[in-house]
């Protein structure tokens, strides 16, 4: 689902028993054991028939010229790809690079910040009005669907290249 903010998804989210992912969380589930800046590998060019960046396709077939394109892949959308197009991760995620990009329920803000101890610690950043999204999009070249990659919008933003990727708490019961 694209085009919804942050506001929307916690809110919605809630209703169903699910949450937003913290930030540590979303890079866990993306890399899915692995140590390489994409699942796939440590080259982007294994990012071919797993993602949905900026390619040969959407550049011939109406991208705008402001895009940097990867000439060497054609994933065959120009905008985001329908779930599960693409070989899932080793935990059987789809679209974990690319597509659009994801959601966390972290505030955007530096690392070295304070953090809550647990399995659901969330970057604490007093007064940071932005909100974390990771993952890339289709509008991004693939060194922005690395996993560790960040970036932020106000939690009101909605963006056609903005989504969402629900977690269910795990309960220790």
């Amino acid at each position: 689902m694209e085009q919804v903010s942050w506001l929307d998804c916690t809110a919605t989210l809630e209703k169903l028993d699910l949450v937003l992912p913290t930030e540590a969380q979303w890079e866990v589930a993306a890399r899915a054991g692995t140590t390489t800046p994409w699942w796939t590998g440590p080259e982007k060019q294994s990012l071919a028939g797993v993602a949905n960046v900026t390619d040969r396709f959407a550049r011939h077939n109406g991208g705008p010229a402001s895009w940097q394109y990867e000439d060497w892949l054609d994933d065959g959308y120009l905008v985001h790809a329908p779930v599960g197009q693409f070989r899932p991760n080793g935990y059987g995620l789809h679209d974990v690079h690319g597509n659009l990009w994801e959601w966390c329920r972290d505030r955007f803000g530096a690392y070295e910040e304070n953090e809550r101890a647990g399995d659901d610690a969330e970057l604490i950043v007093p007064g940071a009005p932005n909100r974390v999204n990771r993952g890339g999009s289709y509008s991004n070249p693939a060194i922005h669907a690395r996993v560790s990659s960040r970036f932020s919008n106000s939690a009101g933003a909605r963006h056609l290249n903005l989504g969402v990727r629900p977690a269910r708490r795990v309960s220790n019961d």
